[in-house]
């Protein structure tokens, strides 16, 4: 940690993760203490829950890593560290791809309006099996984790890349087998797929918004019609942050398989990754009434009890 990019791109990465481990475990509490009280959750509500948690250990984990990797190198750099901190974070992250594809489905299913009758089909059930839905998230990840880590065990051992990263030599000139470049696949494949859901899901539910915005407006609905271009700022925010967490994901794969010397990049990749998810918290609790009741609350009271010290 030796330039002053460094320090601020890891200044910036702690604030980050403060913000986005406040506004997840914020969701996930207000989640616990309403079913704790009423014994059942909506099926939005216990994806968010999820999403909450699983992006709460997503933030630990990231933070911990970049805490070893620029402060205990010698540790990080252990076969056994590294591979551990690799599963991790492979688990949570596949996890959280797939939770936020869940959520974009069930708003586009419960908001939009198409009378094709698979989306008909898809609006009456897709709630019901929500709780399956999650189960078969966690189980997938679990999956994938391990085949993944198996396969990083094998990687760790014959592929050039990885000797030098596990050696501390960063000569961006190392070649690497075809077998190591084409194993890479294995680490994005699993994640294309619930970005395509995602996007194809995102596309639809802010056409159908789009739409029924242009008729509001024909109507001289203005309230309607703000609340539906509110709608769409937050929805089409939230899907620029996941695109480009995604690429930015993918491109950090590309580049560390290819053997490219990036380390001025990986606190651009690690602050746009960390980012999505603190930025996406906030969206979620100022678009969902009942989060954006409870934090208002929350901060009339926090400003209740500042008066006095002030």
């Amino acid at each position: 940690m030796s330039t002053l990019f460094q320090w601020f791109g890891f200044v910036l990465l702690i604030i980050e993760t403060l913000i986005g481990m406040v506004g997840n475990g914020f969701i996930a509490i207000i989640n616990f203490i309403d079913w704790f009280s009423s014994r059942k959750l909506s099926p939005a509500d216990m994806i968010l829950s999820c999403l909450s948690l699983f992006r709460f250990a997503f933030h630990a984990i990231g933070i911990q890593n970049e805490i070893l990797l620029h402060f205990f190198i010698d540790k990080f750099l252990m076969r056994n560290v590294y591979i551990a901190n690799s599963a991790s974070w492979t688990f949570v992250n596949t996890a959280n791809l797939w939770f936020a594809a869940l959520l974009s489905v069930l708003y586009c299913v419960k908001i939009a309006n198409f009378s094709h009758p698979l989306f008909l089909q898809m609006k009456q059930r897709f709630p019901g099996l929500v709780p399956w839905l999650l189960l078969g998230t966690v189980v997938f990840s679990a999956i994938i984790t391990t085949i993944e880590a198996i396969m990083t065990i094998r990687l760790t051992s014959e592929c050039k890349t990885f000797e030098s990263l596990l050696s501390n030599n960063t000569d961006s000139g190392m070649k690497t087998s075809d077998f190591c470049k084409y194993s890479m696949l294995l680490y994005v494949v699993p994640d294309f797929f619930p970005f395509m859901i995602f996007l194809f899901s995102s596309i639809l539910l802010l056409t159908s918004l789009w739409r029924h915005k242009n008729l509001l407006q024909n109507t001289a609905r203005d309230v309607s019609t703000e609340a539906h271009m509110n709608a769409i700022k937050a929805l089409a925010s939230f899907s620029i942050l996941y695109i480009s967490s995604f690429f930015v994901e993918t491109l950090a794969m590309f580049s560390f398989w290819m053997g490219m010397k990036v380390t001025g990049m990986e606190f651009l990749f690690t602050n746009v990754v960390v980012a999505y998810s603190s930025v996406h918290a906030i969206i979620l609790i100022f678009l969902n009434p009942k989060l954006k009741h409870e934090s208002l609350k929350m901060l009339r009271q926090l400003k209740c009890w500042m008066k006095p010290l002030s």
